[in-house]
């Protein structure tokens, strides 16, 4: 392990989130806001900690051991220093809060420790949203794209999904490119959302939250305090781009047609849970809440959209609907969107392949001399791929049930404890119970929130990132 190396890639990397700490900063002085002091100290901090590590010198070598080493490590640092200006603010009443925040927001978690979300300055809120939309398509990915970085092993235990799809020779120009995508598309949604009547503080706000799909909000009631059909039809747009594969928005756009989506199987299978599940929710709020039909699509269309990539916006109280409504969400917040999107959870593609592999074993029980492969579409999936994913998803569950109990040993009841781990794990933030929409993690013991940030990271960097720092061997030299 090259730990000079580590340090050095860490000091840059202190260095880039201070660069970005410049902007609440500014809407804070604009606002004569007590918290731009907050942001000025930790701006300072990160430079005086960033010149300091960078100076180390070091090979320009970034191995495998090197490449998990400074992913994992890169997002605890910056939300460690991305949560000062919460603290210093005193928005967060203590630093567990403001790390709880932070975390949650790099990771796109979404969960919350604000009680009043509309009391908070303006800088502090632009600040939770922009870690949200720096965390979205990876903090090393853009160091990818803004340093000279090398190292494969970066691009590899960052990129959300199973199978890392480099769409370009050079990973800086895959970096640049995948950033490009993402901050053109972004800008687009501001665009439509200042004409939809919102100011651009919210628009910014609410764009930040939705292609990254991290679900924070400038108003305490979300989506739902606006009342504008508009507003929802564009945010819903938005979601939907955000949980599809941003390598096949590379090659529509490189193509310039619909052609890399519409022969895509998880595209395919993403649209099709979708409409299934907006459908059936339509109809059951209709004849269980007499919700005229009208009304009924628009509200399930937006929560099935916002619950399957994990951005959990709100347009009505889904805590309230009936039981076949409120399953249906459950199920689509362990789904997940689309691999290489900026959704959480466990993803479309795994689900598919894992399907797939199932009917593969009960045609093999049937048949045992037959020779079959796992195929998603024309092609076959190694059977090295499927271990991957069979260890992902018993890594997966078994790190929920670890968060769950630990906690319930805080003293939260059973359901909410479960639904928080679920949450945080899955980065969808808001689900049922003492986490559901309008609620908050407030309360909940010091210790739960720690472990909760840990299942937020780990749930973001896809488990193995973080669980290999913890495997003895791992340090050795």
């Amino acid at each position: 392990m090259n730990l000079k190396v580590v340090g050095h890639t860490l000091g840059k990397m202190s260095l880039l989130l201070s660069l970005t700490l410049i902007f609440p900063l500014f809407i804070s002085i604009i606002d004569h806001s007590p918290d731009s002091k907050g942001f000025f100290f930790t701006i300072l901090l990160g430079i005086v900690l960033g010149l300091i590590l960078s100076l180390i010198k070091h090979d320009s070598k970034i191995g495998r051991k090197e490449g998990f080493a400074i992913v994992g490590l890169t997002w605890i640092y910056l939300s460690a220093l991305g949560a000062m200006p919460f603290f210093f603010s005193e928005v967060a009443p203590t630093y567990t809060d403001a790390f709880f925040e932070s975390m949650a927001g790099f990771t796109t978690t979404g969960a919350t420790i604000l009680t009043d979300i509309e009391s908070v300055p303006r800088g502090i809120l632009f600040w939770r949203s922009l870690t949200q939309w720096l965390g979205g398509m990876g903090i090393i990915i853009l160091s990818l794209a803004v340093f000279s970085f090398k190292g494969a092993s970066l691009f590899q235990a960052e990129i959300p999904g199973h199978t890392p799809d480099r769409i370009l020779p050079r990973l800086k120009q895959t970096a640049k490119t995948l950033w490009f995508i993402y901050a053109g598309l972004s800008l687009a949604e501001i665009l439509l959302l200042k004409l939809a009547g919102l100011s651009l503080f919210d628009s910014l706000i609410h764009t930040f939250s939705t292609m990254s799909t991290g679900g924070f909000s400038s108003r305490n009631l979300g989506i739902k305090a606006y009342h504008n059909p508009y507003i929802e039809t564009v945010i819903v747009l938005f979601m939907l781009l955000a949980g599809m594969n941003f390598s096949l928005h590379y090659r529509a756009l490189q193509k310039k047609k619909l052609t890399p989506f519409i022969l895509d199987p998880e595209t395919k299978s993403y649209f099709g849970i979708i409409s299934i599940s907006t459908l059936i929710i339509m109809f059951t709020l209709c004849l269980r809440m007499n919700i005229p039909l009208a009304t009924a699509f628009r509200r399930s269309i937006f929560q099935v959209v916002s619950i399957i990539t994990t951005t959990v916006f709100y347009n009505d109280n889904f805590n309230l609907w009936p039981p076949l409504a409120q399953g249906i969400l459950f199920l689509l917040m362990f789904v997940g969107s689309c691999t290489g999107s900026t959704s959480g959870s466990i993803k479309i593609g795994r689900l598919i392949i894992l399907f797939k592999y199932a009917r593969r074993r009960i045609s093999k029980t049937l048949r045992p001399r037959q020779v079959m492969q796992t195929k998603v579409g024309p092609s076959s999936i190694p059977d090295s791929v499927i271990h991957e994913i069979l260890t992902f998803f018993f890594l997966y569950i078994v790190i929920f049930a670890f968060g769950a109990l630990v906690v319930m040993a805080t003293g939260e009841e059973i359901f909410t404890s479960i639904m928080a781990s679920a949450a945080s794990i899955g980065n969808f933030g808001s689900a049922f119970g003492g986490v559901a929409p309008l609620e908050n993690y407030a309360s909940m013991h010091a210790v739960a929130k720690w472990t909760l940030c840990f299942l937020m990271l780990a749930g973001r960097l896809e488990l193995m990132t973080i669980l290999v720092l913890f495997h003895p061997g791992f340090w050795r030299k």
